[in-house]
């Protein structure tokens, strides 16, 4: 019976970042704004795969090949941008032990950020044979690295409540 909890809570923590995809990719019609929603699916690898380690590689592989899919870019983008850098930044952690307060962690993150968004802005224009607009990739970095602060304490609760971590 307890393990059987543990598993509905696993996969209730896996749900929600299937969400924050789909919270991604939600249609804003004002002006185009729906390419500069933070980027919270990003926030919740970094979070359960490198902070926590908590998602295994095929559930971050998945995660970004569905966010291709609903994205309309090429399927593996941002799978490979994901699994690339959460077993860099993991390896990373594991050597310098960069877990010791929340400003480490916030710094880490926005560097985990500013990778993907370089590394998935030169695939797609490699892709596309042009490169696309960076003014975007700008704004969503800034938005991600300033909302992370807000949804870090909201993926605490999530372990806390689902994982039983603190």
């Amino acid at each position: 019976m307890i393990e059987q909890k543990s598993m509905v809570r696993v996969i209730t923590l896996h749900l929600v970042a299937l969400l924050l995809v789909i919270f991604n990719v939600s249609d804003i019609r004002i002006a185009g704004l729906s390419d500069l929603i933070p980027l919270f699916d990003l926030m919740a690898v970094f979070y359960f795969a490198v902070f926590k380690n908590s998602f295994g590689v095929w559930f971050i592989f998945l995660m970004g090949v569905w966010n291709d899919a609903l994205n309309g870019n090429p399927l593996g983008t941002t799978a490979l941008c994901y699994i690339v850098l959460v077993k860099f930044f993991s390896l990373m952690n594991v050597k310098l032990m960069i877990r010791e307060n929340f400003r480490q962690i916030w710094q880490q993150f926005i560097a985990f950020c500013f990778c993907f968004l370089l590394m998935k802005w030169l695939i797609l224009s490699v892709f596309n044979g042009e490169f696309l607009s960076f003014a975007t990739v700008v704004v969503q970095f800034v938005l991600s690295s300033a909302i992370y602060v807000l949804m870090h304490k909201f993926f605490d609760y999530l372990s806390t409540k689902l994982l039983g971590n603190s």
